[in-house]
């Protein structure tokens, strides 16, 4: 693997943290507002610097999907962790929790073979999900 990394998503920003093991250099940074294309065009650029070898694993949080989307088509490896188990994984805690160590905590579960993996559904999978939840929607504001 030539980069290994974690997102730590939110509504505002994802907060990334990588290495790039055949320089040793680790980067960590914020990608803000969380958006599509923002995120399309982050990965351009990192992949066009670092070249095509890159796997990230991103928390199955509010938003993990379009995150893990935009990594498949940019032809990163996708990771999806699960949340409790993940927030479990590093025992208690001495320091206040943040998203940088959020995504260094992926980041380092990745690399060590650790991460607490969920599987990510096929596109069609994911596509009868989401019209379920537009009937959903759709019959709540019906009798609302």
């Amino acid at each position: 693997m030539g980069i290994g990394g974690g997102f730590d998503i939110h509504r505002r920003q994802i907060t990334f943290d990588y290495l790039d093991e055949r320089s040793g250099e680790s980067r960590h940074g914020r990608i803000a507002p969380a958006d599509r294309m923002l995120l399309r065009g982050w990965l351009e650029h990192l992949l066009a610097e670092t070249g095509p070898s890159a796997a990230f694993a991103v928390e199955g949080c509010t938003g993990w999907r379009f995150v893990v989307e935009e990594l498949q088509r940019a032809g990163v490896e996708a990771h999806l962790a699960e949340p409790a188990d993940t927030a479990a994984a590093p025992g208690p805690r001495r320091r206040a929790k943040t998203d940088r160590t959020d995504a260094r905590l992926l980041r380092d579960l990745l690399a060590d073979g650790r991460l607490p993996e969920s599987r990510i559904p096929p596109a069609h999978v994911l596509e009868m999900r989401a019209r379920g939840q537009l009937f959903r929607d759709l019959r709540e504001q019906h009798t609302a």
